[in-house]
């Protein structure tokens, strides 16, 4: 019974709230008015034949997100997505263990917004 008990103590203490509520990745959106199909790279990994909107997980963490739009008739747009405190993690309330989980799996960070619109813009074209 006190092996039981002593197990249960040692996976509860060792949880962090916004890890299990939250996870290490968050949904964003991106929304455009073209209906090219477009490469997004997020983090150096790309997402080929994207049409809008389109929706994807982002990794949560401290570091913000670099984000490049291509599509063929269209500049390179980039889009940089910064990370807010997420509120969820002060539910770890004195557990430093929590603390220190949450902010090793970037889960006490979230995008800042859950939808970014890509506002891509003609090349220009040569006139001779």
């Amino acid at each position: 019974m006190k092996r039981i008990a002593f197990i249960l103590f040692i996976a509860c203490s060792m949880t962090s709230c916004a890890t299990i509520f939250c996870g290490s990745k968050k949904k964003v959106t991106f929304i455009s008015a073209t209906q090219e199909k477009a490469t997004l790279t997020i983090d150096g990994v790309k997402h080929t034949n994207v049409t809008f909107p389109y929706t994807t997980k982002i990794r949560r963490g401290f570091a913000q997100t670099v984000v490049k739009a291509e599509a063929p008739p269209y500049l390179t747009e980039t889009i940089i997505i910064n990370k807010d405190f997420n509120v969820v993690t002060f539910l770890n309330l004195f557990d430093i263990l929590g603390w220190g989980i949450d902010a090793a799996t970037g889960a006490m960070r979230k995008p800042e917004f859950k939808f970014y619109y890509i506002n891509f813009q003609e090349k220009e074209k040569n006139s001779k």
